[in-house]
């Protein structure tokens, strides 16, 4: 009996592609944004109620707006499936990912415990802020314990959590609109309601992600 094995298609591989385009398109507003605040203060900007944290406190901003596009943009290629597997690429790109994701999460907890809140953040955003990035620095963590063991499908899946928390701030920026629209922008609770769901959202996604390639490995096995 001859047995074939199965080579990824050119449409296949096309399709791989769809999945950092995608992501990256969900993190343009965060981005850009980021970009914004970054310009506005590298200059002298007059100080309001909206920039005044910043403005008195830039370095945790710049560092979580400078490791949050690294993070996402780089991330959103470890995705593709001829850049993962054995690819000195994902090796690369992950000794790159794993500070910046760790800048993130420490950023996000200073901004959020330390530095000024705005106008809108009540307390309970600020602690779901603490509770979510320090869930991310613990699957960065996990996620470089479970390389160092050489255990790729447990990195896999935590390093994927870990992105999906990165990335909500592109999810944040879309669930945000009805809320706006709703209860008005500076509304404390339903803004901590809405933000949290955008991370709990990205959550379940990428707990689909990761059952959705455990099932694909199981199949291959089978076969």
């Amino acid at each position: 009996m001859t047995t074939t094995i199965a080579r990824p298609t050119r449409q296949a591989s096309r399709a791989g592609w769809l999945v950092p385009v995608g992501l990256i398109l969900l993190t343009l507003i965060p981005i850009v944004a980021g970009a914004a605040r970054v310009t506005e203060l590298s200059g002298a900007p007059a100080i309001t109620a909206d920039n005044a944290r910043f403005v008195t406190s830039p370095i945790p901003v710049i560092v979580h707006i400078v490791g949050a596009t690294l993070f996402s943009i780089l991330g959103a290629f470890q995705f593709v499936p001829g850049l993962r597997r054995g690819n000195r690429w994902h090796r690369l790109a992950g000794r790159v990912l794993v500070p910046a994701g760790a800048a993130v999460a420490l950023s996000g907890i200073w901004m959020a415990v330390i530095s000024e809140h705005a106008p809108a953040d009540g307390v309970a955003l600020s602690a779901l802020r603490v509770i979510f990035a320090s869930l991310m620095l613990a699957f960065i963590a996990l996620g470089v314990r479970s390389i160092i063991r050489r255990d790729f499908i447990s990195h896999g899946a935590w390093m994927t959590r870990a992105y999906a928390l990165a990335v909500a701030a592109g999810t944040q920026a879309i669930v945000l609109i009805p809320q706006t629209v709703i209860f008005g922008k500076y509304e404390e609770t339903s803004r901590a309601v809405f933000m949290g769901a955008a991370w709990v959202i990205n959550l379940a996604i990428a707990e689909l992600v990761i059952r959705r390639r455990s099932t694909r490995r199981t199949v291959r096995s089978a076969s």
